[in-house]
């Protein structure tokens, strides 16, 4: 069987508007091992309205996702991150360690507005990037500046940006239109890996199977692997010493 790793996932319970307690974490959990998934980077909002809970009731908060996640199996891996919505402040919240960085590495998952327009998020990017973080951008096929102009989007790549798109956007549960985009991104091999982007699980579940498996008919196995695992795994090993 395939192992994936889920790079973006609101899986921590009672944090935000992801899982509501330990008994839906549990559900989730269940889903994303039976779906192939054997790591996980938990990805909290960090919103003004969504959830901005502070770093140690995170950390609290995934002491017993991996206690549940060990129930299933002892190699079930689950790490630490946040989904950051850009404001002017990240950068030195991220320096005060106020808010988590993927796994504690220098590299950032930040989403934007959808409303947000390109030089916004352009300059947004830039300003982190002086901060000395690579940046992860969530969830690329939520910006309309983008999916209209997808030159805008191969800029993005080629300041240096990892690309992340949702499971589900692969194989078109978000339209037709944006399964073109993440298509078109795909064929230029500008995705640098894929989450579920899961918030319950009902109707937003960890579910990645069905993705990969299209990715591996279309794009062949190493690829799949590429975006569904061992680009995320780049985050998850043990630092080398300094």
């Amino acid at each position: 069987m395939e192992r994936y790793i889920d790079m973006h996932c609101h899986i921590l319970p009672g944090v935000d508007d992801g899982a509501a307690d330990i008994a839906e974490t549990k559900e989730m959990l269940k889903i994303a091992y039976d779906e192939g998934i054997r790591c996980i980077i938990a990805t909290p909002h960090h919103h003004p309205h969504r959830g901005h809970e502070h770093p140690e009731i995170l950390k609290k908060k995934l002491t017993l996702v991996r206690r549940a996640a060990q129930e299933i199996d002892d190699k079930f891996r689950i790490y630490l991150g946040t989904e950051i919505y850009f404001g002017q402040d990240i950068p030195e919240k991220l320096e005060r360690g106020e808010v988590l960085s993927m796994n504690q590495r220098r590299r950032v998952l930040i989403e934007f507005s959808p409303s947000d327009n390109y030089n916004y998020i352009q300059q947004s990017i830039q300003q982190i990037q002086m901060h000395g973080y690579e940046v992860i951008l969530a969830h690329a096929e939520r910006y309309p500046c983008l999916t209209d102009d997808v030159e805008l989007a191969e800029h993005i790549f080629n300041m240096g940006v990892d690309i992340q798109v949702n499971a589900g956007s692969i194989i078109g549960e978000s339209g037709r239109k944006i399964k073109q985009f993440v298509k078109t991104l795909m064929d230029q091999d500008m995705v640098f890996g894929v989450g579920t982007d899961a918030h319950s699980a009902n109707r937003r579940a960890p579910r990645m199977k069905k993705a990969a498996e299209y990715v591996k008919k279309k794009y062949g196995e190493d690829y799949m692997r590429r975006i569904f695992f061992s680009n995320a795994a780049t985050m998850l090993r043990k630092k080398k010493e300094e």
